[in-house]
């Protein structure tokens, strides 16, 4: 709604923050919006083997339910967290604040 026409023309609901990636061998950019979704997408392409990302699954458990480490679920929740629990909150306090 209030986007202006430079940005609905790379993305059509006009978001912000974007990230457009051209994969390799690909001729067609890929856009991404949603902050939580550009963090976790580059992530899960680019931060592996770098121990940003810790380990999903135990070993021999690979693709079962509950055989994921510790640390991955912990990374998860706090990727998730901060637009799910924390923003909504910091949201508030910054509209309760401004004068």
């Amino acid at each position: 709604m209030f986007a202006p026409p430079e940005l609905e023309k790379i993305h059509p609901l006009g978001k912000s923050p974007i990230v457009s990636i051209l994969a390799p061998g690909s001729t067609e950019e890929l856009v991404l919006a949603e902050s939580s979704f550009i963090v976790q997408y580059l992530c899960d392409h680019f931060a592996q083997r770098t121990g940003l990302v810790p380990k999903r699954y135990k070993a021999g458990q690979e693709g079962v339910a509950g055989g994921e480490t510790e640390e991955w679920l912990r990374y998860q929740y706090f990727l998730n967290f901060s637009e799910a629990s924390l923003m909504p909150n910091m949201l508030i306090s910054l509209v309760l604040s401004s004068k």
